[in-house]
């Protein structure tokens, strides 16, 4: 396969076919795995661009919508449909146009909007079963998305509780995948026959629906819904030891790719119930650390999603609406002169807010650059700092007595310990903590904690973070292989134990977000 790409992209570059060599990295997108099937998917929308055809620009903007939604960078995949969304309606793309309502419609899902939702699906369903007499085309396949539609549909109207709805819906999809022999689509709607019934709290029946799916699906995906039905059924059922055997698989998924749809949430909610009456508190600690970092994922994902979905898909129908309305008046002339003069002030005011925006960035960056020159040139004084007052024969006897009750001596031996601690960068060391730290340099963490706050001017955490935080800006400035690593990297490499750790201390020091200033240090050089 890879071949095949490869040399479809070259023979593409060679003969200076944009559009082919657009469809060459799309393919290369889908095919490859994070972080560089996103490094296609931008290669392919830039592509698209240059090539000026309006067709593959929006297929452009939704393909990295679809990868970037496939990762969970909900806020970037949401900004990718919203405007495949809008170059639909402006260049009568209806093919697409219902495609962004489809993927939008996922988006309520997620954010359990089920009612909205359905009002979406019912829409592009409509749509593409009119359209299922038309023959599948490159980047058209009307048959695919009727059954996603039909399936998306008959899950929503369960989560409702709107099952009545469903049995005609059901009938309507095993009768067509059966005149069509599209097998491998029927174990989908098994399953949403087995989240029918355990809704319905029918739970055999769940069980041997979502049994018989997991034994007729052929193909390489893991099926993890339906895993997590079975052990919510045994659950149910009082058969609690197999039910979390099942849900530890949901557990094994999350430990494996880092990813959990919010719909599995309620899996780490029992297992931790499960061990509570096992007494196993080691189990469920590790299960209530896991919740807890999930639902500080989510908060942050689907509040940005929310507010983006209301404030940009909704408004923007709203709106497409009053104009539809409003170009049957007979003043149109002057509504667009106010509408254009209105769109020009908006430019110009947002114009300048990015301008300002970006000479505060500038004025920042030349400030954290300053004052790390700053820094290393007080390092490299030969005089009027610790180490002076270390290097001097005649014991400072002041400068080490500034702590009521502990020992001017021991205070020195400290400060030259951790002197070299710094100097050797062990505060990279991701499990240094200041326990260990104070043990490792013979005294307890009270005393400790005294000398970091009086010597150092900051608490103990500030101390290490602020360490790590210059270590990484001196090595984004002197080694060009830094500035081409994601924040992550740079956050692994300086010792934090997550990237949003990184990013909200790279803040608080530097009043910058990294990635902006990696941005503007690449612009430096």
């Amino acid at each position: 396969m890879w071949e095949l790409i490869n040399f479809y992209i070259k023979k593409s570059k060679r003969e200076g076919n944009n559009e082919a060599l657009f469809y060459g990295y799309r393919y290369a997108s889908i095919s490859s795995t994070y972080p560089v099937n996103l490094k296609y998917a931008d290669s392919a929308l830039v592509t698209a661009e240059k090539s000026k055809v309006k067709k593959i620009l929006l297929d452009a903007y939704l393909n990295r919508g679809n990868i970037n939604m496939s990762e969970e960078l909900y806020q970037k995949a949401l900004n990718d449909i919203l405007i495949a969304n809008r170059l639909s309606q402006e260049y009568g793309n209806i093919y697409i146009f219902n495609k962004t309502i489809y993927i939008i419609a996922q988006n309520k899902i997620y954010l359990g909007q089920y009612e909205d939702a359905k009002h979406e699906l019912l829409l592009c369903l409509k749509y593409f079963k009119d359209n299922l007499k038309n023959k599948p085309s490159l980047g058209r396949n009307y048959q695919m998305y009727y059954i996603y539609s039909l399936m998306s549909l008959i899950d929503t109207n369960t989560k409702l509780g709107q099952f009545s709805g469903n049995e005609a819906l059901l009938k309507e999809a095993f009768d067509y995948l059966k005149a069509n022999n599209l097998s491998q689509y029927v174990p989908y709607f098994i399953t949403s026959e087995g989240i029918t019934a355990y809704h319905r709290k029918n739970y055999e029946a769940a069980i041997s629906k979502f049994s018989e799916a997991l034994r007729l699906y052929n193909d390489q995906w893991e099926h993890n819904t339906e895993i997590f039905y079975l052990g919510l059924s045994y659950w149910q059922i009082g058969k609690r030891s197999l039910a979390i055997k099942y849900l530890d698989e949901i557990d094994k998924h999350y430990d494996k790719t880092k990813k959990l749809d919010p719909q599995f949430r309620p899996a780490y909610e029992i297992l931790i119930k499960y061990y509570h009456s096992k007494g196993n508190t080691e189990k469920q600690l590790e299960y209530i650390n896991k919740l807890m970092f999930l639902d500080r994922s989510y908060e942050k994902n689907y509040k940005y999603l929310y507010q983006r979905i209301v404030k940009e898909y909704d408004t923007e129908k709203l709106v497409a609406e009053k104009k539809r309305i409003e170009n049957t008046l007979q003043n149109q002339r002057a509504f667009f002169i106010t509408v254009f003069s209105l769109l020009m002030l908006g430019f110009l005011v947002f114009g300048f807010r990015i301008y300002r925006e970006k000479q505060n960035y500038k004025k920042r960056f030349e400030e954290i650059l300053s004052q790390q020159d700053n820094l290393y040139s007080q390092e490299e004084k030969p005089s009027a700092n610790l180490t002076d007052n270390i290097s001097k024969e005649k014991f400072d006897y002041d400068f080490y007595n500034k702590i009521p009750g502990l020992n001017p001596i021991f205070v020195e031996s400290i400060l030259k310990q951790l002197e070299i601690f710094e100097n050797e960068n062990k505060f990279l060391n991701p499990q240094v903590s200041q326990k260990l730290l104070s043990e490792d340099l013979g005294t307890n963490s009270t005393y400790f904690s005294k000398i970091i706050n009086t010597y150092k001017g900051k608490t103990f955490t500030l101390y290490i973070n602020d360490l790590r935080l210059d270590y990484i800006i001196d090595q984004l400035r002197h080694d060009v292989k830094y500035i081409n690593m994601d924040v992550k990297e740079l956050a692994f490499i300086a010792g934090f134990s997550s990237t949003e750790n990184f990013s909200d201390n790279f803040r608080r020091k530097f009043n910058l977000k990294p990635s902006v200033f990696i941005k503007m240090m690449k612009e430096k050089l």
